[in-house]
This record gives structure tokens, C-alpha cells and sequence, in this order.
């Protein structure tokens, strides 16, 4: 790409059947194929008060360079809805999604057109969880490490099998000898497996008083598996015909990866998700599927208990960085911000400690 050409940002809110077929063909466009841009499984982040939005990229030839999703959120403090707004990705790993092969040039004019629209638009901060495929560099922000995530090769069943801790195999071997059953449902099958995950998943939530963004409606898995059935597997292991436990994987760039699930408190002690995870990482070897994505933990190092427990089933393969993204446009509205959330004595400083503590900030409400 010339540097004399001009490029133009275009944003779209996702709100009807035009809009979500053109961001599913800007996607194919640009060579996306990763299931957490799925139009279907963003539509858990939105709600009366965020909306679901997208911006296209393009050069004036017309070469779309970039996709991004992103939830345009208000902004509503001490019962009093203010004019600006913030952005925030959609759970999961996206941020924009590039072309193959564009220029560093490039990218830093897409967050400069960015930029700009956040200004012109009473944006005041901007918050991404970005992908695992590079697109935190060059970002007009603060980029942040903020997780190890477990990724695993799978190609080699028996190189796993060798590799994995001699208790994780017992464990395996426990849940086995107790005649517990596993099922692995892709493509077309009964909604009724889709219940079974269901009923798991949504008591483990209870379980764990889970917050109100890991809620979702049974309709919400459906409707995804119903338009995404090549890119997501539901794992299932019965004792006596009773699901208890369950995991919804979404299936990309050759990878598995962990999504949301659960387990009966009840079984616990038949360790029936080691044995869920250990045979869907069976079935992907069987499928050819090369990698397996667990995810991290609920901190960033390696003494994370999380972590710890995800690392057991590749101990020695290499772990993958993951990225979000932190960006303060409007600096000063943003202090005025904090003071109205209570932090009094708001200045400078709050500004260049956006990567130390919970962003953005005013919406961890000061007692």
C-alpha cells in the first residue's frame, strides 16, 4: 500500500440483517476466520446500555484492510447518564482483525482514523482484549500482558499421553474404570445435548455466583451452535445417563479452545473433567486438529492456581501471551470521571496508572 493513498474508516452498529451480513462477508474479505468474531457469540455483551458496532477499513480502491467489533458503551454515573460514552471488545480474543500482510505504516493509520472518531464521537477510553495473532502491535494505547494461556500440540497422541503427569493419567484412568461415559456432539445433532450442557453449565454459574456477563440464555448457545455448527463442539460426560460434566469448544485456526462450561460439585471425586478435557483433546487428534487452547488463570504468573491446573495437560509445551489494550482520548473528561465516582483526588497520575489497576477506572465505583 501507498502511503499518498487514501483511506477512510467506516462505522456500522450490527442492528439488523444488512448490517450482520455485511460485517460475516467483511470478515471472509479480510480472511477471518476465527470463531470469537462470530457475530452470534458477541451478542452476549450486548444490553440496553451497549450496543454492538463495527468498523471497516478501506482503502480508496476499495481493499478492506480491517475489521473491528466493539461494543459502544454508556456511560452512567451516580444514577445520571452522561453524554460521553467508552469502548470495550466483546468477551473473548479479537480487537481488529487485518488483512495478511499489512504494513506497520498501515496499522498506525487505522488507530490514527480510529483515534480520531473517538475524539469527534465523545469517546473517552477505549479497553481490548486482542487476539493471539498480533494485533496488540503498533496499537495507539497501552498494550498490557495480562495472561498466560495454555496452548497445547496435539498431533501426537502418544507424545501427549507420555507427557502428561503420572496422577493427571490416574485421574483419567479413575473416571474410566468408574464407567463414565464421554460424548463429543459436532455438526448436526439433537438440541437436546445442548440441554444437557446446559443444565450444567448454568448450575455451575449459580455455584460460583457468577457475574451477570457469564449468564447466558439457553437460546443464546443454540442459536450460536445453529449458525456457527463447523466452529463449536459441546463435550459431555454422563454417569448413568446424568450430565455432569460439560464444555462448550469453540474449533478454529486448526485449535480447540476452552469457552465456557462446568461441573456437578456432586462428582467431583470422579474427576470428570479431567476426563472431558483429556478425551476432547483425544478427539481432536482424531479430527486433525493440531492445537488445544485451555486459556489462563485468574492472574498473570505462573503460581496462579488456575494457571497450575491448565498447565498440567501440556506441561511442556510453550505458553501463548495475551494482550488488552488500554487507551485514555479523552484525558481530561476522563479525571472529571473519576472525581464523579467518588476518587476525589483524581490528577495526573491516575492517568499514567491505567495499567496498574482496573480500567477504566470510573467504573469500579468507589464505596
Amino acid at each position: 500500500m501507498m502511503s499518498t493513498q487514501t483511506f477512510i474508516l467506516n462505522k456500522y452498529r450490527l442492528e439488523n440483517l444488512e448490517s450482520i451480513d455485511l460485517y460475516k462477508k467483511s470478515l471472509k474479505e479480510v480472511g477471518c476466520e476465527s470463531a470469537y468474531y462470530s457475530y452470534e457469540l458477541m451478542l452476549n455483551g450486548e444490553n440496553e446500555n451497549q450496543e454492538l458496532h463495527f468498523f471497516l477499513f478501506k482503502a480508496e480502491d476499495e481493499t478492506l484492510i480491517a475489521v473491528m467489533p466493539f461494543l459502544l458503551r454508556k456511560i452512567i454515573l451516580n444514577d445520571q447518564l452522561s453524554k460521553y460514552k467508552d469502548v470495550s471488545s466483546p468477551w473473548g480474543y479479537n480487537g481488529p482483525f487485518f488483512l495478511d500482510g499489512t504494513s506497520e505504516e498501515l496499522i498506525q493509520q487505522f488507530w490514527s482514523n480510529v483515534d480520531s472518531w473517538y475524539e469527534n464521537n465523545n469517546v473517552v477510553t477505549e479497553f481490548l482484549r486482542f487476539n493471539f495473532f498480533g494485533n496488540h502491535k503498533k496499537y495507539s494505547g497501552t498494550a498490557k500482558h495480562t495472561l498466560l494461556n495454555v496452548k497445547g500440540k496435539i498431533t501426537d497422541w502418544d507424545v501427549f499421553w507420555s507427557n502428561l503427569k503420572s496422577n493427571t493419567r490416574n485421574q483419567f484412568r479413575k473416571a474410566e474404570k468408574l464407567g463414565l461415559d464421554f460424548k463429543m456432539y459436532f455438526g448436526d445433532f439433537s438440541e437436546n445435548r445442548i440441554n444437557d450442557f446446559y443444565k450444567v453449565y448454568i448450575n455451575t454459574m449459580n455455584r460460583r455466583e457468577a457475574v451477570d456477563s457469564f449468564y447466558h440464555s439457553l437460546n443464546y448457545f443454540i442459536e450460536y451452535w445453529k449458525n456457527n455448527s463447523e466452529n463449536c463442539a459441546f463435550g459431555l460426560v454422563y454417569q448413568n445417563n446424568i450430565p455432569i460434566s460439560a464444555e462448550l469448544f469453540l474449533i478454529s485456526e486448526n485449535t480447540i479452545y476452552s469457552f465456557l462450561g462446568g461441573t456437578d460439585s456432586d462428582f467431583f471425586k470422579l474427576r470428570p473433567n479431567e476426563y472431558l478435557k483429556i478425551n476432547a483433546i483425544k478427539w481432536g487428534n482424531q479430527k486433525g486438529i493440531d492445537y488445544y487452547m485451555i486459556g489462563g488463570g485468574l492472574s498473570n504468573g505462573v503460581d496462579d492456581k488456575l494457571y497450575q491446573y491448565k498447565k498440567k495437560y501440556f506441561p511442556l509445551d510453550d505458553d501463548i501471551d495475551f494482550y488488552t489494550g488500554r487507551k485514555v482520548v479523552l484525558p481530561e473528561v476522563y479525571l472529571e470521571l473519576l472525581r464523579k465516582a467518588g476518587y476525589k483526588n483524581a490528577n495526573n497520575t491516575s492517568l499514567e496508572n491505567i495499567e496498574n489497576e482496573y480500567f477504566p477506572k470510573y467504573r469500579d465505583i468507589k464505596p
